[in-house]
């Protein structure tokens, strides 16, 4: 009967480039865009969208915040959406990404506004966020067991010249000399 498929396919030549763009094969970019605009129909993934779908992951804590904190990593837009090439990079990144992908978004992740580095605010109000996401979090040691404690530990370790800055050289290096902030970070299961 035809092609029943109302979404529009991509080119060969733009699956080709998001192939070699991410870690997936080109089948692979074909199955997602199809999902993608299944889902998806006006071509972006919006906050909301993306905060619906993290609350139904963590149903006993408040998962707003964190979800923002993360859709405004990958927003590189600046415009409350995510079009297919944005939220496909994210997908292969934590699917499949280098060790080094994984460290720059968790870095971008906490350098909220962008500026290049992250301040021990920025660090709380993410850290802070992560804490509500899960009302049910396993005990931690007493000098993590606040936003406030993990965040001075964090910054204590990580701010290597002591400026009241992290660079993201400082954040790279701290998670390639430290494996406790790995842990701390919540990134164990996805940065090897």
């Amino acid at each position: 009967m035809g092609n029943t498929d109302s979404h529009p396919t991509l080119p060969e030549e733009e699956v080709t480039r998001l192939s070699a763009a991410t870690h997936f094969t080109a089948a692979e970019v074909v199955q997602w865009h199809r999902g993608f605009m299944r889902d998806c129909p006006s071509g972006r993934f919006t906050m909301a969208q993306y905060q619906a779908i993290t609350k139904g992951f963590f149903p006993n804590g408040d998962g707003e915040n964190f979800a923002k904190f993360v859709f405004n990593s990958l927003d590189l837009e600046e415009d409350a959406s995510l079009n297919f090439e944005n939220f496909l990079k994210y997908t292969s990144m934590l699917a499949r990404g280098t060790t080094q992908e994984k460290q720059r978004w968790a870095f971008h992740l906490r350098d909220i506004d962008h500026a290049g580095t992250i301040t021990k605010e920025k660090m709380r109000l993410v850290e802070d966020s992560i804490f509500r996401n899960d009302a049910n979090h396993v005990p931690l040691p007493e000098d993590e067991n606040t936003p406030e404690t993990r965040t001075q530990k964090l910054f204590d370790l990580m701010d290597a010249d002591k400026d009241g800055n992290i660079s993201l050289e400082e954040f790279k290096t701290a998670l390639d000399n430290d494996h406790d902030i790995v842990n701390a970070l919540a990134l164990q299961n996805t940065v090897q």
